[in-house]
């Protein structure tokens, strides 16, 4: 029993003054470049992420700049009879403007913005303007006809868009 435990022990010595069999190696090996290649993807995504972010802010900031704030102006409440001649309709707009010019032009023009308004609005049917399509076309033409009264022929320039505060038709 003696030569027993001396061989073991003798075998054991021998294994660990090899080391760990070479199947072993490799995959601790694998897996050490596998945790190292996964923090560096890591690090890099983050790093990436950290980076771009302020610059993506920094040009949404620009194209707020460069726009500047938008300017409303209100108009007074129209109530026109329709077409149909059984309807009415009675509705507030606010106008989305370029810049601060074009709304002093438009109070300027106002007696012809308010005669424009109602003669497009009171050649409107109840039925027309019951879809969202018809307000859609409704306000894309109040903004042609603006602009043509303003005399401003570039596109993205003077009424940009027509908002409808209220829209009660009867």
């Amino acid at each position: 029993m003696a030569k027993g435990k001396e061989a073991d022990e003798q075998l054991k010595d021998e294994a660990l003054e090899q080391g760990p069999p070479p199947g072993k190696k490799k995959k601790l090996l694998f897996m050490i470049i596998g945790l190292v290649a996964l923090v560096v993807v890591a690090g890099g995504g983050a790093a990436v992420w950290l980076l771009m972010t302020p610059a993506d802010q920094k040009e949404q900031k620009e194209a707020v700049k460069e726009e500047g704030a938008p300017i409303y102006e209100k108009l007074e409440t129209f109530t026109v009879n329709l077409s149909d001649k059984e309807s009415y309709l009675q509705v507030e707009l606010a106008l989305k403007l370029s810049d601060a010019e074009v709304q002093t032009k438009v109070k300027t023009y106002m007696p012809e913005v308010r005669d424009a308004m109602l003669r497009l609005l009171s050649s409107k049917s109840a039925e027309e303007l019951t879809t969202q399509e018809g307000k859609d076309k409704l306000a894309s033409e109040i903004q042609a006809q603006l602009n043509d009264i303003l005399h401003i022929k570039e596109a993205g320039k003077g009424v940009k868009g027509v908002l409808f505060n209220s829209f009660i038709i009867q």
